[in-house]
C-alpha cells in the first residue's frame, strides 16, 4: 500500500511542478497530453504494484494488423 501512495505522491509532485509552467506559457495541448499520459502511466503502475495481470500489448498489435505468428 505504501508503494501505491508513493506512486501517487510522485505523480502529484510531477504535476505540481510541470502544470503551472505549461499553463503560464499557454500550452494547452501539451498540458492535456501531459495530464493524460501522467494519468495513464500512474494508473498502469498502480495496477502493476497491486499485482494485477495486464495483457500483453503485442497481442493487441497482432489483432489490429492481422498477423498470424
Amino acid at each position: 500500500m505504501a508503494s501505491v501512495l508513493t506512486v501517487l505522491a510522485l505523480a502529484a509532485g510531477t504535476f505540481w511542478l510541470e502544470a503551472p509552467k505549461l499553463l503560464r506559457k499557454n500550452h494547452r495541448r501539451e498540458f492535456v497530453i501531459f495530464t493524460m499520459l501522467l494519468l495513464i502511466a500512474s494508473g498502469l503502475y498502480v495496477l502493476l504494484t497491486l499485482e494485477f495481470v495486464l495483457p500483453n500489448p503485442f497481442k493487441i498489435i497482432e489483432w489490429m494488423f492481422g498477423w498470424n505468428v
